[in-house]
């Protein structure tokens, strides 16, 4: 949560809190499947309604919260429940192109805007979908600059190109990935006069270390796509976290930021909640997944799948 701490000289020390998820893998309800458990979202949402104070924090994923088979039904309910939960950011990871160029470039923000004219929380912004020959589609244009308990906190989504290196030609020739540090080095440029930057990387941890190497002026680097779990590393100014397989923790990113000077972070501490399947359910998802099993049913007995 967001405070003020007094130092001895009479300086305050700025305090702020990242929740931080990533490869959901489409898991919206959980199992108990032998050596591989899932939670689901369905924990994880009881537990961010009941502790988050969305006011006074960031809540953001790097990537990967659909299946990587197609569904349709089940894309949309996870992304309703996003909505919900409210968080500021997803990052679009490989698997959100399951469902087809088509699909994805629907859920652009610019282009999706719900009935309650809200938007889904997508972002990637060295991503570029050519639908056909004709035309060719930014993904996100401009950093997303949030401010939460007097705070401005820049952020920004790219994807690593190696992440596609086993998809089909055809999907592939659909698509342009720009180069992860020159987009970061534009970013940054733009957000210059934030308190604070987070990148969410979807690709690997070692790739994301490498741009934190190169690229000075990120504070935070969320990485997903891997599915290992690592605590909080420093690599240069940078902090580094990955919060595991399936979806099944949330990470917990306390930052104390300098109270003057150039902007930075002076400490920080990291812990994970782990959700487990027997654990409460939040009644609200709860009644999502029973409509999105009856729908699903629908459609599997009038052969629409």
């Amino acid at each position: 949560m967001s405070a003020l701490m007094l130092h001895g000289t009479g300086q305050q020390e700025r305090q702020f809190t990242i929740y931080y998820t990533s490869s959901l893998n489409g898991n919206l309800d959980g199992c108990v499947c032998k050596g591989a458990p899932k939670a689901g979202l369905v924990k994880r949402a009881f537990y961010l309604r009941k502790e988050r104070d969305v006011d006074a924090s960031l809540l953001v994923d790097a990537g990967d919260i659909f299946d990587v088979y197609e569904d349709k039904l089940l894309a949309r309910e996870i992304l309703e429940v996003y909505r919900e939960l409210d968080y500021d950011a997803v990052a679009v990871g490989d698997q959100e192109f399951s469902n087809g160029i088509a699909a994805l470039l629907e859920l652009l923000a610019p282009l999706a805007p719900l009935e309650n004219g809200e938007e889904y929380p997508l972002f990637c912004h060295n991503l570029t979908l050519c639908p056909d020959q004709n035309r060719c589609i930014f993904f996100s244009n401009e950093p997303l600059i949030i401010e939460k308990s007097g705070l401005h906190i820049g952020l920004f989504a790219l994807l690593d190109p190696e992440v596609f290196t086993l998809y089909p030609e055809e999907v592939k020739k659909q698509i342009k990935i720009a180069s992860p540090q020159a987009v970061a080095e534009n970013m940054l440029r733009k957000l210059e006069n934030v308190d604070l930057t987070v990148l969410l990387f979807h690709g690997s941890y070692e790739k994301a270390a490498e741009l934190a190497e190169k690229v000075e002026g990120i504070e935070v680097i969320v990485v997903g796509h891997e599915q290992r779990l690592i605590g909080a590393h420093k690599v240069n100014d940078s902090i580094l976290v990955s919060p595991g397989e399936e979806g099944n923790r949330l990470g917990i990113l306390t930052l104390s930021l300098t109270p003057n000077g150039p902007r930075g972070v002076a400490k920080y501490d990291n812990h994970f909640r782990l959700f487990r399947y027997e654990g409460e359910d939040d009644a609200a998802v709860r009644r999502r997944i029973e409509r999105y099993k009856l729908e699903l049913r629908e459609k599997l007995q009038s052969g629409g799948l």
